[in-house]
């Protein structure tokens, strides 16, 4: 019981967090100003802003206010008596699920895609469908990222998730099926303002490990005769889970 309770309040930390950051970088502040701005220390402000270091109510709400946020609303929206913990993420599957099942393909949300793996490897959104040009059977997954602790970590996972899906594939071709499956994979990124500053920032290597077609990948989720582009691409989801668009890392 103790060991949940500890759970959830480093998440809420980390939240709070979150919400501290983008709001900085929002409004274009360092640390300091904001710091300033609130009346408290650069610790006191980084530190809740990193998750790390635990803060008063008021010393919050002082930063809330800075970024022009409310820590009675942010709380209320993420408070498990109202929605799930995962809601955004939910919101987002939701949305590709929506987009892709009217054009022929099957959903699979949270597939498990490695029964073999150490650790157990589930795809955001699994898709499936018989390509209506060619015949192929195509397996696209979806990979859905709200907001990065670390980006390596995300970044490799999706190698490997990539790997596990194709195994998953080739394992289910039906008996006298000459063509290999057609794979794709899409790293959707929640657009907010943190996560657009630190790709443009880091475009090169985005754009490495991402070189597909996002224009390709979004045309493929919604017509049936498109087929998955070769390469991985990086697609945009909007913060309020409403539309997804592609990016632009050249």
């Amino acid at each position: 019981m103790q060991a949940g309770a500890d759970d959830a309040s480093q998440d809420l930390m980390r939240k709070l967090g979150r919400m501290l950051k983008d709001g900085r970088v929002r409004h274009r502040m360092t640390q300091e100003q904001a710091a300033t701005r609130a009346g408290i220390s650069r610790s006191e402000w980084s530190g809740p802003e990193r998750g790390k270091q635990p803060a008063t109510i008021p010393t919050m709400n002082r930063a809330a206010f800075v970024i022009r946020g409310s820590l009675e609303a942010y709380v209320r929206t993420t408070s498990a008596a109202d929605l799930p913990r995962d809601s955004v993420h939910l919101r987002h599957q939701e949305l590709i699920l929506r987009l892709a099942v009217p054009t022929g393909w099957t959903g699979l949300p949270e597939e498990l895609i490695d029964r073999d793996a150490r650790t157990s490897r589930a795809a955001d959104v699994l898709l499936h469908r018989r390509n209506a040009t060619d015949g192929v059977h195509e397996y696209a997954f979806w990979d859905v990222w709200d907001w990065f602790d670390d980006v390596g970590g995300p970044v490799r996972d999706f190698g490997r998730r990539m790997e596990a899906v194709d195994r998953y594939a080739v394992a289910r071709m039906p008996v006298g099926t000459a063509a290999l499956p057609r794979i794709g994979g899409v790293f959707v990124v929640r657009a907010t303002s943190r996560n657009r500053v630190l790709i443009a920032a880091h475009r090169h290597f985005f754009r490495s490990r991402f070189p597909g077609s996002a224009h390709e990948a979004l045309q493929a989720l919604q017509d049936p005769a498109v087929p998955l582009p070769k390469e991985p691409a990086l697609v945009w989801v909007a913060v309020n889970g409403d539309r997804l668009f592609p990016s632009r890392l050249g």
